[in-house]
C-alpha cells in the first residue's frame, strides 16, 4: 500500500484559527480536531463540531471551515496525500468520511503525530509506516461507524466540553445539563469511563501539554497559558506529579 500513496504535508497546530473555503482539486486530506469548536460546511452540509472529531476533505466538494466561536481556535492536526491507493480505500468504505468522533477511550493525538512524523520522511520504511497509520486509524474509524458505542447522550455532552483548552471545567454545570445531581453525575461518569471527571480533564490537559511540548517551540508559560493555567508553577508540579518529570526535562529529552 505505501508504494501507491504519496504524502505532501502535514501538521499539528495546537492552536488553529484558519479559516479554509477551497475545492481539493487533486488530493485528500484526514483531518482531526483534538478540543475547541469548529464551523465545518461540506457542499450544503453543514456541522458544528466540538471536542474530538475526524474529518476528511477531497476533490469535488466546496470544503469550508472556521472557529466555531469569534476570536476562538481549535486544536487540529491534518495529513495530505495521493495517489492510487485511496482509490482502493474509497472502493472499500474506508474514505472519505463524514465529521466522526473517535471512541471515548481512544486517544489518536500521539499516533497522529507519530504518522505526520514517519510522512516526512524520505525513506521506503518510513513512508510504509505512516501509510499502515493512516490506514489503520481508517479501519478503526470504519469498524466504529458499523458498531457504534451506546454512549448516553449526557456522556457525549460531557466530553465534548471537558477539552484540554479552554480554562476550568465547571462540572457542576455538566451535572445540571446532565440532568443528574453532581454526586450522581460523578458516579456514573467514573463507571462509563474509569475515572473521575476531574482526573479525566487533568489528564487531557497533561497528555496535551505533553504533545505541545514534543511538537513545538512555544514557552511552557505560553503552554501553561493555553492550557488555562494562571500559575505556570502549579502547572509544572502537577505537570511532574502525573509524569515523574517537569515540563522543561521532558522537552530535553525530546531534544536528546
Amino acid at each position: 500500500m505505501s508504494a501507491s500513496i504519496q504524502f505532501l504535508f502535514g501538521q499539528f497546530v495546537p492552536t488553529c484559527r484558519h479559516q479554509i473555503d477551497k475545492y481539493f482539486d487533486d488530493y485528500y486530506v484526514l483531518q482531526y480536531m483534538d478540543g475547541g469548536k469548529v464551523s465545518l460546511q461540506i457542499d450544503t452540509s453543514a456541522y458544528l463540531l466540538e471536542g474530538r472529531y475526524f474529518w476528511s476533505s477531497y476533490p469535488g466538494k466546496r470544503i469550508r471551515f472556521r472557529p466555531g466561536d469569534a476570536g476562538g481556535s481549535w486544536v487540529h492536526r491534518y495529513l495530505a496525500f495521493r495517489g492510487p491507493g485511496v482509490k482502493q480505500w474509497i472502493k472499500s468504505g474506508l474514505f472519505p468520511i463524514a465529521p466522526q468522533q473517535p471512541g471515548r477511550k481512544a486517544e489518536y493525538g500521539e499516533k497522529f503525530d507519530d504518522m505526520i512524523e514517519f510522512s516526512r520522511r524520505t525513506d521506503r520504511w518510513g513512508i510504509a509506516r505512516a501509510a499502515l497509520l493512516l490506514e489503520t486509524i481508517l479501519t478503526e474509524l470504519a469498524e466504529a461507524r458499523s458498531h457504534p458505542d451506546a454512549m448516553p447522550p449526557w456522556l457525549e455532552a460531557a466530553l465534548a466540553r471537558i477539552t484540554p483548552l479552554g480554562g476550568q471545567i465547571d462540572f457542576e454545570r455538566l451535572a445540571n445539563e446532565a440532568g443528574l445531581s453532581p454526586r450522581s453525575f460523578r458516579r456514573r461518569f467514573a463507571e462509563a469511563m474509569g475515572t473521575s471527571p476531574q482526573s479525566y480533564a487533568i489528564a487531557c490537559r497533561i497528555g496535551h501539554a505533553k504533545q505541545m511540548l514534543a511538537g513545538t517551540e512555544l514557552p511552557i508559560k505560553t503552554i501553561a497559558r493555553q492550557l488555562g493555567y494562571s500559575d505556570v508553577f502549579f502547572f509544572s508540579r502537577q505537570f511532574t506529579g502525573h509524569t515523574g518529570i517537569s515540563p522543561a526535562a521532558y522537552r530535553r529529552n525530546r531534544d536528546a
